[in-house]
């Protein structure tokens, strides 16, 4: 409703409002009704991005600030942004990812090349791939990342030494319990990672 106050109109005019400030009238449109659509499709994806934002509220200072960080930089976004950009679809309607579809890492490094998995005993696990290094980016030098992942949904960096170029990784696994693993090359030079591989580990 408009109201007359020194002698000057103020307030909701049909479909417009009257504002003055420092002796300048301002006219503004009426902002439409913002609707709350409760459609089991709504509910459901926010049931989805809910999961994906606590997963990345879970895993911020091992996962997120260091990986995610400087690949949304680069599109004018943040870390988390992004992760939920990228994998709100991989969570279910109960809040649970699917492994298949969780890109633990996105990235244009190049890709884990020809990976392979040997059980070199009851705990020892040897990770195989292609050095498919090509320029300063995708080179020899970029680290192999390994992170465990737990029901929970936490993730844990482990440690690590192996590059490109050294084509295997043997890791010992009976000091972890981990549901799933996931590998990646990483330049820190670049702060680029390559896309994540998963490995179920149940």
């Amino acid at each position: 409703m408009a109201s007359i106050k020194d002698k000057l109109l103020t307030g909701l005019v049909g479909p417009v409002i009257i504002s003055h400030r420092y002796g300048k009238t301002y006219i503004r449109s009426k902002p439409s009704r913002v609707k709350n659509p409760r459609t089991p499709g709504q509910v459901n994806q926010r049931v989805k991005f809910k999961a994906a934002t606590q997963f990345v509220s879970r895993n911020l200072d091992e996962l997120i600030r260091p990986y995610w960080n400087p690949e949304a930089r680069r599109n004018a976004m943040s870390g988390q942004n992004l992760f939920c950009k990228l994998n709100t679809h991989a969570f279910d309607s109960n809040g649970l990812p699917d492994i298949t579809r969780l890109k633990l890492t996105t990235g244009n490094l190049g890709e884990i090349n020809n990976l392979k998995l040997e059980i070199a005993g009851s705990t020892i696990i040897r990770f195989i791939w292609d050095n498919n290094s090509r320029d300063k980016k995708t080179s020899e030098e970029n680290q192999f990342k390994l992170f465990g992942m737990n029901l929970d949904l936490v993730v844990k960096e482990l440690p690590c030494d192996a590059i490109r170029e050294n084509e295997t990784f043997v890791l010992d696994f009976k000091k972890y319990t981990f549901s799933y693993l996931f590998c990646f090359f990483w330049n820190p030079q670049l702060q680029l990672a390559s896309k994540s591989e998963w490995i179920d580990c149940t």
